[in-house]
C-alpha cells in the first residue's frame, strides 16, 4: 500500500493513507474500549465517520452505524436493543444521542468526534513495514468475528440488528476486485449516501480502503454540491439510488431534447450501441461529471428501464446491483459493459440462488450470521439449508440474468385477483408532468389511489381541489386510458409534503395508508362550481346516482371519481342512445374529462330527450346476424376425451350431477374459476355434441400471439373485447340465439385465495333477456392443484358438480339471479 496516497478528500482537506492511519489509532485510544464491545457510530457523513469506525475494529470491537437523521425515539430502541459500550457522535448530534441514552436508560461512553485530538504527526516515512502491519490489523484475523450491527432501514416496521462478520464484508470486496475487476487501487469512489447504509458503507468506504483506493466525501446530496464535489474531487465511482439517476438522465435529456441535432445523435448512438461512440459524442456530459467517472452504481432500489437504457446510450457505464442487508449486501450485479435494462445482473460468483414460488432466495459467504438476539426471526428468513427468503418475486434467464418483479409484501392484490407492482404506476406518473414531484401508489378498499405531491411552486397558489382536478384531467386520465383496466388509477389524493422514505430513498409503503386515510377524514372540500341545471346534466346525474349509488358533481371523472367499469359504461352509452337519439363508442366516452363534458357534449348533438333505461333487451335482440362465430374443429371433442382421462389419472377428477345438464341448449354454464384448467374440468363431463355445440368466453388478454388466436378461432372461444363491450356481449347473445351453449366464469378472474368471488352480472342479462336457463357449476380442487401463479400442478383431488338448472323466470332482477347462481356454488364449496 502505498501510505502516501491520498486517501481522503473532504472539501478543501487532503488526508493520506499515513495520516488515516494515526488518527485511527488516536481515536482507539481515546475510546479504549475492548474486544467484543459494542460502539454506536452516530453522526453525518464526514472524514470523523471513518476514524471512528476504523477505531472499533482497531480495538477489536463491533461497530453499530445509526442513521445521523434519526430522532432519540429511534435511537433509542437501538441503544435498548444493542446495549452499546460505547458512542461515537458528532457534535451536531450530541444532544440527541443524550436524550436517547436518558430514554433507553443504557451508560454508553460517549465521545465527541470534534472533541478528540488528532496526532500532530503523522507516522515517519521509514516505518512502513509497522504501518503496514497496524493496518491490516484494522480487520479481524478472525473472519468470524461480528463486524458490524446494522439496523435494517424499516421500510416495512421496527428495525432489526443484522450481524455481519468479517467473512460476510470480505466476500463481497473479493467479488467485486478479484473475481470481476470492478475496483482497483487507482480509483477514487464518491461517498454520497449516508454511510448508517450498508451499502454505501461497503461501496463507498470499506470497498475502496481495502483496496487502498481513495475516497471523495461529498458535502450533501443537493445538485450543486454533488457537481462541484464531481468537478474537483477526482471521483472515478458514483453509488446512488434511482432518483439520483432519474435527476441526472432528465436534466440531461431536456438539454437534448431542446436540440434536434442532439435528438439525432441520441438516437444514432441508440442504435449503434456502441459504448466508446457515446462517450465520443456526448463527451461533454462526462466532462460535466468530473471527466474520470468509470462507473455509475445504482442500488437500494430498482432503476426504470427507460433511465437504465438512456444512460446507456449517453456513454455512462450504469452497473445495478441488487441485495440486502442480510447479504452484506450484494446478492447480484452488472458486470461491466454488460447492462441489460430491467435486470439487476448476475448472481455474484460466490452466491447461489434460486427461486421457491417466484421469491428469490440466495446463500454463500456473505449471508449475515443472524438477527442480533433474534434467532426465532432469523429462522424465519433463513431456511434449513441456508438459503435466506428476500421476499422478492423475479426470475432468472437462461444467461444467468436475474429479474426482479416487486416485492411479495409490496404487490397489491385485488380482489379480483390481479397483482400490481405499484412502482410501475408511479414511475409512469411522475414521467407525465413536471407539476408532479412525486407519487405514492397504494390500495384503497378495491381500488388504486395515487398520493401525489405536487410541484410546490406550481402548486403554492392553488387549493388542494383545484391541484387535484388537474391532476384528474392532464395525469390521472391520459395515464388510465393508456394501461390496462385494472391498473387504473380510481382515486387521487393531494399531499403537500415529503412521501415517508427511508435515507436510501426508499418509500416506506406501510406509511401510505395512514396518508390514504388522513385524506378520507379532511375536511369538506369548498365547492368551487356551479351546479348546472340544463335538463342533458341533470338526468345523465340523475342516471349514474341511480345506478352506482353515490353522490355525482359536474367535475367527477367517469374512471376516477365514479369507477365507471366496462359494463358501466355500456350501460351509459345506451342509456344516452335511447334517451338523446346519440350514440357513443366507447373510445368516445374515454375523451370526455367528467361528467359536465359528457353532458354538454350530448346537450350539442342530441337528437331527442326521451327518458328511459338502459335496454339490455333491445341491445341483445337487436339485428346481430352479421356476427361471425368461432368454427368448431373436429379436435375439440379428441381434446376434451384425452382431458378427461388425463383429469381422472392425474387428480382423481370425478363428476356429479350430470344428470342437471340440459340434453341440449341454449343454456348457460356458470362455473367458479379456481384455476387455469378449470375450462377442461367443466367440459369432462359434458356430452361430446354439447361440448362442440358449446362457446367459451375468454378475455382478449388472455389470447395473445397468432398461435393463441387461431386455436381460439377454431376450438369455439368468444374473444371479448373489454373496450368494446357492448358487441362482445351481442356476440355472445348471438351464440344462444343460435342455440349453442356459452360457459362463462361469473367472477371473471381466477381467485387468488381459494374463497369464492364477487360475481359480475353479464351472464345473468343473458340469462333475463334471452330466457336461456343457466347451469351452475362448483369446481372443488382445483385451486390446490394449480393456483394462481404457480407454474406446475399439484397432484389433488378435483370435483366437478353440475348443479340444478337455475331458470330465469323465477327471478325478477339480474342481482337476484346472480345471488342465486352464486349462493348455490357457495353452499357446495363450502
Amino acid at each position: 500500500m502505498d501510505y502516501g496516497r491520498i486517501a481522503i478528500i473532504a472539501g478543501e482537506r487532503r488526508v493520506t493513507f499515513s495520516e488515516l492511519l494515526a488518527r485511527i489509532n488516536q481515536y482507539a485510544a481515546v475510546s479504549g474500549l475492548g474486544r467484543g464491545t459494542k460502539t454506536v457510530v452516530f453522526a453525518e457523513n464526514r472524514e470523523e465517520w471513518i476514524y471512528a469506525l476504523y477505531s472499533v475494529w482497531q480495538n477489536g470491537g463491533v461497530a453499530v452505524p445509526v442513521d445521523a437523521m434519526s430522532t432519540a425515539e429511534d435511537v433509542a430502541y437501538i441503544l435498548r436493543d444493542c446495549q452499546p459500550e460505547g458512542a461515537w457522535v458528532s457534535r451536531k448530534r450530541l444532544d440527541v444521542l443524550q436524550e436517547a441514552i436518558a430514554q433507553a436508560g443504557v451508560s454508553p461512553k460517549v465521545m465527541v468526534m470534534e472533541e478528540t485530538p488528532l496526532p500532530a504527526t503523522s507516522s515517519p516515512q521509514g516505518e512502513r513495514a509497522e504501518e503496514a502491519s497496524s493496518f491490516l490489523r484494522l480487520y479481524s484475523k478472525d473472519e468470524t468475528d461480528t463486524a458490524l450491527i446494522v439496523y435494517t432501514s424499516g421500510t416495512t416496521g421496527t428495525p432489526k440488528g443484522v450481524m455481519l462478520s468479517f467473512r460476510n464484508l470480505f466476500a463481497n470486496v473479493r467479488a467485486v476486485s478479484e473475481e470481476v475487476r470492478i475496483y482497483h487501487a487507482t480509483m477514487r469512489v464518491l461517498i454520497l449516501l449516508p454511510l448508517h447504509h450498508v451499502l454505501p458503507l461497503m461501496g463507498t468506504l470499506i470497498a475502496p480502503m481495502m483496496l487502498g483506493a481513495g475516497v471523495t466525501i461529498c458535502p450533501s446530496m443537493t445538485g450543486p454540491d454533488i457537481m462541484k464535489t464531481l468537478a474537483e474531487g477526482d471521483v472515478h465511482m458514483i453509488i446512488g439510488v434511482p432518483r439520483l439517476w432519474q435527476t441526472i438522465y432528465g436534466g440531461v435529456m431536456k438539454k437534448i431534447d431542446g436540440s434536434p441535432v442532439a435528438r439525432v445523435l441520441f438516437w444514432l448512438c441508440k442504435k449503434a450501441n456502441n459504448m466508446k461512440l457515446s462517450r465520443t459524442v456526448f463527451s461533454a456530459v462526462h466532462k460535466k461529471l468530473g471527466g474520470r467517472l468509470e462507473f455509475c452504481v445504482n442500488g437500494g432500489a430498482a432503476i426504470p428501464k427507460e433511465v437504465a437504457e438512456g444512460m446507456k446510450t449517453l456513454g455512462l457505464d450504469l452497473l445495478d446491483g441488487y441485495g440486502m442487508t442480510e447479504m452484506a449486501p450484494m446478492i447480484s450485479f452488472t458486470r461491466p459493459g454488460q447492462l441489460l435494462p430491467g435486470s439487476v445482473g448476475k448472481a455474484l460468483p460466490c452466491v447461489e440462488v434460486k427461486f421457491v414460488d417466484g421469491e428469490l432466495c440466495a446463500k454463500g459467504p456473505n449471508l449475515m450470521q443472524g438477527y442480533y438476539h433474534r434467532p426465532e426471526e432469523t429462522a424465519e428468513v433463513v431456511d434449513k439449508d441456508g438459503f435466506i427468503h428476500t421476499g422478492d418475486l423475479g426470475h432468472v434467464d437462461s444467461e444467468g440474468h436475474i429479474f426482479i418483479t416487486g416485492r411479495t409484501k409490496e404487490i397489491i392484490v385485488l380482489s379480483n385477483g390481479k397483482n400490481i407492482n405499484p412502482t410501475e404506476i408511479e414511475y409512469k406518473l411522475e414521467g407525465m408532468t413536471d407539476r408532479v414531484k412525486e407519487v405514492g401508489v397504494a390500495q384503497d378498499g378495491d381500488k388504486l389511489c395515487a398520493i401525489v405531491v405536487p410541484d410546490e411552486l406550481w402548486a403554492r397558489d392553488l387549493t388542494d381541489e383545484a391541484v387535484e382536478q388537474w391532476l384528474k384531467q392532464e395525469v390521472v386520465e391520459p395515464y388510465n386510458q393508456s394501461t390496462e383496466s385494472y391498473k387504473r388509477v380510481l382515486r387521487v389524493v393531494v399531499y403537500r409534503g415529503e412521501l415517508p422514505r427511508t435515507r436510501m430513498e426508499k418509500l416506506q409503503r406501510y406509511k401510505l395508508p395512514e396518508l390514504l386515510q388522513k385524506g378520507s377524514q379532511a375536511q369538506p372540500k369548498q365547492t368551487n362550481y356551479v351546479e348546472p341545471t340544463f335538463e342533458e346534466y341533470r338526468l345523465i346525474k340523475q342516471y349514474i346516482e341511480e345506478e352506482k349509488r353515490v353522490a355525482v358533481k359536474p367535475t367527477d371523472s367517469l374512471d376516477t371519481d365514479l369507477a365507471l367499469d366496462s359494463l358501466d359504461k355500456v350501460g351509459l352509452q345506451s342509456f344516452v342512445e335511447l334517451t338523446f337519439g346519440l350514440k357513443l363508442t366507447a373510445e368516445r366516452v374515454a375523451t370526455f374529462r367528467n361528467v359536465l363534458g359528457l353532458a354538454e357534449y350530448v346537450s350539442d348533438y342530441k337528437t331527442r330527450i326521451e327518458v328511459e333505461k338502459t335496454d339490455w333487451a333491445a341491445i341483445l335482440h337487436a339485428d346481430t346476424s352479421h356476427i361471425r362465430l368461432p368454427k368448431t374443429w373436429w379436435t375439440a371433442g379428441v381434446l376434451v376425451k384425452l382431458a378427461k382421462w388425463l383429469g381422472q389419472m392425474y387428480f382423481g377428477l370425478e363428476g356429479r350431477g350430470m344428470e342437471n345438464i340440459p340434453d341440449r341448449g341454449p343454456f348457460i354454464v356458470a362455473p367458479n374459476h379456481q384455476s387455469y384448467l378449470d375450462g377442461m374440468f367443466v367440459t369432462a363431463f359434458m356430452p361430446k355434441h354439447l361440448v362442440l355445440n358449446s362457446y367459451f368466453y375468454a378475455k382478449q388478454e388472455h389470447v395473445q400471439g397468432p398461435f393463441a388466436r387461431m386455436m381460439a378461432a377454431h376450438n369455439n372461444v368468444v374473444v371479448v373485447d373489454l373496450n368494446n363491450l357492448k358487441e362482445s356481449i351481442q356476440t355472445l347473445g348471438e351464440a344462444l340465439k343460435r342455440g349453442k351453449n356459452v360457459i362463462v366464469f361469473p367472477e371473471g378472474t381466477r381467485t387468488r385465495t381459494g374463497e369464492l368471488g364477487q360475481f359480475k352480472k353479464m351472464f345473468a342479462i343473458l340469462c333475463k333477456e334471452l330466457n336461456v336457463p343457466i347451469v351452475p357449476v362448483c369446481i372443488k380442487g382445483a385451486f390446490e392443484a394449480m393456483p394462481k401463479g404457480q407454474h406446475h400442478l399439484n397432484r389433488t383431488k378435483v370435483t366437478v358438480d353440475y348443479l340444478p338448472v337455475v331458470s330465469p323466470a323465477d327471478f325478477s332482477s339480474y342481482d337476484e339471479l346472480s345471488d342465486k347462481v352464486r349462493n348455490d356454488i357457495a353452499a357446495v364449496l363450502h
